[in-house]
């Protein structure tokens, strides 16, 4: 009899107050009893929980449980480490400052976080985008939104600096060079190039903290949807984003266009940050498109996608 594996994979530096101790303890009692061999592996930087994730997916080939614990970012590279590895399912323990992906399942998303639940739960089969070789779980964009939220980053290194003021001088940046650029697009090979403030994949139904701009969205329906700001003035942006972000975009169509599809094929006029689940790719063409490759996810019993009819 096969017997399953366990695998822990915790990112000391998410979140403001990371109790690494703390959740070890919690991790013990959740496995006590179990009979099933585990083990905690903790990161070091970027990239480790990738790693870690794709070196016991290709050592093991018994059932592998592998649970990524910490934000976003630390659940897109297990994601990225584990695709294409049947044996292997993935859990998601939020401790991270954001934890977009798992508010996709509403008011029973505390779930995840009780960790008896979720060494218990049930693989469910999700759907993945693909972008350049690279997979999120939950949202991928390009343009007005992705370069303020990754440009963060390069501003978060200037002295006396906080994140809040990060934001604001990347957003009052990015306004300056331009709200909107030109794109050739190719949405299910229909061509719909133009002026466009941003271009948006949802898989999942957050993003960016507070940005959920299809409430719609099923991470396990075999489709993605496309989300197209058309270029608005610096002046009406403000305005334009909020609605985007609210998920009212369907109440303006001639402004913001929601189309259900497969893929969305995505040249720039020049080198662009794009986002894949808060991770940054440059690229100046890309490509949004439904993985053929699935990914078992672990719900704990009762946690379904909010508007879910399963």
């Amino acid at each position: 009899m096969e017997r399953v594996r366990h695998l822990f994979i915790i990112n000391p530096a998410a979140g403001k107050h990371m109790d690494t101790v703390g959740i070890q303890k919690e991790i013990k009692t959740a496995m006590a009893g179990r009979n099933e061999p585990w083990e905690v592996m903790l990161t070091r930087g970027s990239g480790d929980a990738e790693t870690l994730s794709r070196a016991w997916a290709e050592q093991s080939s018994d059932p592998l449980r592998i649970y990524a614990m910490g934000g976003d970012g630390t659940l897109n590279e297990v994601v990225n480490g584990v695709v294409g590895y049947d044996h292997v399912s993935v859990g998601c323990c939020p401790l991270g400052s954001g934890n977009d992906f798992v508010k996709t399942f509403g008011r029973e998303n505390w779930r995840f976080r009780d960790l008896r639940s979720l060494v218990e739960a049930k693989p469910h089969t999700m759907d993945l985008i693909e972008c350049n070789g690279r997979y999120a779980i939950n949202v991928c964009s390009v343009g007005f939104d992705a370069r303020i939220g990754l440009g963060m980053a390069d501003y978060k290194r200037l002295p006396l600096v906080t994140g809040k003021g990060a934001y604001l001088v990347s957003l009052v940046v990015t306004t300056i060079q331009g709200v909107h650029r030109p794109y050739e697009l190719e949405l299910d090979g229909e061509k719909l190039s133009g002026e466009y403030t941003l271009l948006c994949a949802c898989n999942g139904q957050w993003y960016g903290g507070s940005f959920r701009p299809v409430p719609e969205a099923q991470p396990d329906d075999g489709m993605l949807d496309f989300v197209l700001v058309k270029g608005v003035s610096r002046l009406t942006v403000a305005s334009l984003v909020g609605k985007f972000a609210t998920g009212q975009g369907k109440n303006y169509p001639e402004l913001i266009q929601i189309r259900r599809g497969r893929e969305l094929k995505v040249k720039c006029d020049r080198m662009s940050m794009v986002n894949i689940d808060g991770e940054r790719l440059d690229a100046d063409s890309l490509s949004f498109a439904l993985s053929a490759k699935k990914l078992p996810f672990l719900l704990p019993e009762g946690v379904v996608p909010v508007g879910s009819n399963k």
